[in-house]
């Protein structure tokens, strides 16, 4: 899944447009904007971007919600007071924290077996699934700092906690 969060308003509408296979001339057929304006849309470097009404025509002529599912993705704040992730041990800590939690959910399904999922099981499984998610949206803000860089140019890789050893790895075991 592409990374809306640190996408610019170009960069989602390209994508877009990439999904849809669709040319920019009929992508502003099927919206009714010229394909001067679509091309525009999609030139890197220029701040022209779709109006807010003109967004729902873009998807449906390029037939997905790219464009909506950016904008959500524009609107959701990362969760505050979420330290940035340090080293790696840390995103894989908070990794299993997640996998934990489903499966958590799991659990709560295989007791209802036997009697199937009744108004209170699915509530209990409703909540245990909104834990899933409180918690990959921990971990995802977690690596938010680091995602927000371009490339490695600008932001050191998370380390290992593994000690570093001076020599070959072929001679640790003499």
């Amino acid at each position: 899944m592409p990374d809306y969060q640190n996408m610019t308003a170009t960069d989602a509408m390209r994508h877009a447009k990439d999904v849809s296979g669709l040319t920019a001339e009929e992508i502003g057929v099927a919206a009714g904007v010229s394909a001067a304006v679509v091309r525009r849309y999609l030139q890197r470097g220029d701040d022209y971007e779709p109006g807010l009404s003109k967004v729902p025509a873009l998807c449906r002529a390029m037939h997905n919600t790219v464009l909506i599912q950016w904008q959500q993705a524009q609107l959701e704040r990362q969760a505050e007071g979420v330290p940035p992730a340090r080293n790696r041990a840390e995103v894989l800590t908070a990794v299993a924290r997640v996998a934990a939690s489903l499966g958590d959910v799991q659990r709560r399904l295989a007791e209802s077996e036997a009697r199937g999922i009744d108004p209170a099981c699915a509530r209990d499984v409703r909540s245990l699934i909104q834990d899933v998610i409180e918690d990959c949206r921990y971990a995802q803000a977690m690596l938010a700092e680091q995602a927000s860089h371009a490339d490695i140019t600008e932001a050191d890789p998370l380390p290992s906690l593994r000690p570093e050893h001076k020599q070959p790895w072929w001679r640790l075991w003499k």
